[in-house]
């Protein structure tokens, strides 16, 4: 999709003539509506014909035009008492959708709709951003396997908001989000054949290629030189060797270094302990955490933001074979704490503890972990939230980030009677509780462990948020993003 700006006078609405010259060859006009809003729409908008489940939310309605005069497209925004920057995302996904169905090429943007409904939603930079990014984000497809998938023509969508600086600022801010988010979505909706964890690595590398980021790639016997005793013993069942990735973006370094770690397990089958599931086709998504934290980088790196960050990726396939990591091995970490492996399918945070004691050795103040790391976060806050474990203030600020783009976290505690299960009888810890019960509490309580006492860390577990199963909002089958956006935000705010 192509953005232009237009004045709002330009769509032609209240003057009763339904358009002027810059409407001519518009074929839609785009009207996101509160339900409070729908009946006062201005003149050139209102009819009778407008019921009140059009401004429903996820609602898309036609109104057919007269020949000669572009048709009506409202897009429901529910209550305006519940109303957030995220609920024009997901208009704007669903308004992206419409258009493709229907082949539309051009259209207009009104916003008259929500300052009839909230007058503090002005059609500014805040709205310009979501519609952009909402817009983008809904029409994505990964189809590029598909024999008979057909590339669709760009539609332009004229925005009726004026014209200055900070307007077209909004549109190419929220144009490298939607990007950098569809970019997270490519990798982790890859098929595990096509993304091996070199695959990953290079893609990586390519990406910041030309741009202010540095990539570094640690494989091979590098591995065990830098102490990266998890991401080596997880990998070693595969034919497809191990990388641990660091991107390292200073733009400011009088800021205090963060560093995001993602989990970027290309393929998970359990290894040794293998998974029982009819169709584990969806466990080449266990590296979204690697795809969230990689693509709010390239968020921060496009838009130039003033920044001091380090994304850390330790990928690995996790296959059995008679070179696999079995059940019972005990591993011994950089930091000199053995674990006893109960099992294999507990893979993530074993990975992740090279990376969480790697981010204290390069200096990093915060440290913020994101994985697939488990079912039981889906159980207790469903498909649509993530766990946040950790650091209080830190887990507020980063569930505040999220918040406008829909992309939620709720605080799970900590509770340190539950680190008991984690006991070994032969080791410093298991990798799994003994203990049926707060799975993903203890996941985090094992992570802690690598966390070095001077580091802020937060854990977020996204099993549950990353993906979806059917097209709505921003959301298109597939692959999220989960996590890209929030992450971005979190840092370019940090101070």
């Amino acid at each position: 999709m192509n953005f232009e700006l237009i004045a709002a006078s330009a769509a032609g609405v209240g003057s009763g003539t339904g358009g002027n010259g810059d409407t001519v060859g518009v074929d839609t006009m785009i009207v996101p509506v509160f339900a409070e809003s729908l009946q006062r729409m201005p003149e050139g908008l209102a009819s009778s014909k407008l019921l009140p489940r059009m401004a429903d939310r996820h609602a898309t309605t036609w109104l057919y035009g007269a020949e000669g005069r572009p048709d009506v497209l409202f897009v429901g925004l529910g209550e305006a008492a519940k109303y957030g920057l995220h609920v024009l995302r997901d208009a704007a996904g669903e308004a992206g959708r419409a258009l493709v169905r229907e082949n539309r090429l051009t259209a207009v943007l009104i916003f008259a709709g929500l300052t009839a409904g909230r007058p503090s939603c002005d059609g500014g930079t805040d709205e310009v951003e979501a519609w952009v990014e909402g817009s983008l984000l809904g029409v994505y497809s990964f189809d590029k396997y598909k024999k008979d998938a057909k590339a669709r023509a760009a539609a332009t969508i004229r925005l009726a908001v004026g014209d200055d600086a900070a307007l077209r600022e909004a549109i190419r801010i929220g144009s490298i989000r939607a990007e950098s988010t569809i970019w997270a979505r490519d990798l982790i909706n890859e098929p595990p054949n096509r993304l091996r964890p070199l695959d990953l690595a290079a893609r990586v590398k390519e990406r910041f290629t030309d741009t202010e980021a540095q990539v570094t790639l640690y494989e091979g016997e590098q591995l065990e030189q830098m102490g990266f005793a998890g991401v080596t013993a997880v990998g070693k069942g595969s034919e497809h060797p191990p990388v641990f990735i660091e991107v390292r973006y200073c733009s400011d370094s009088s800021k205090p270094l963060v560093a995001l770690v993602g989990k970027g397990i290309t393929f998970d089958t359990g290894g040794i302990s293998l998974k029982r599931d009819h169709d584990i086709s969806d466990m080449r998504m266990d590296m979204a955490g690697a795809g969230a934290t990689l693509a709010a980088l390239d968020i921060l790196v496009r838009s130039g933001a003033s920044v001091n960050a380090a994304v850390l990726v330790p990928a690995a396939e996790n296959s059995p074979s008679g070179r696999a990591l079995l059940p019972g091995e005990i591993i011994t970490y950089a930091n000199g704490l053995s674990v006893q492996v109960g099992n294999t399918d507990s893979e993530g945070r074993l990975v992740l503890a090279d990376a969480l004691i790697y981010a204290h050795c390069i200096g990093a103040e915060q440290a913020i972990d994101v994985a697939t790391l488990t079912y039981s976060v889906v159980g207790a806050l469903g498909t649509k939230v993530a766990g946040i474990l950790g650091d209080d203030e830190l887990a507020r600020d980063v569930r505040a980030a999220g918040e406008p783009f829909g992309e939620r976290v709720w605080q799970l505690p900590l509770i340190d009677e539950y680190e008991a299960y984690l006991a070994s009888d032969y080791a410093d810890t298991s990798n799994i509780s003994r203990v049926g019960e707060a799975g993903a509490i203890t996941a985090a309580l094992f992570l802690r462990k690598f966390v070095h006492p001077s580091l802020r860390w937060a854990h977020i577990d996204m099993s549950g948020t990353k993906e979806a199963s059917s097209a709505k909002g921003q959301h298109a089958v597939g692959a999220t993003g989960f996590g890209a956006r929030m992450l971005a935000e979190y840092v370019s705010r940090m101070k």
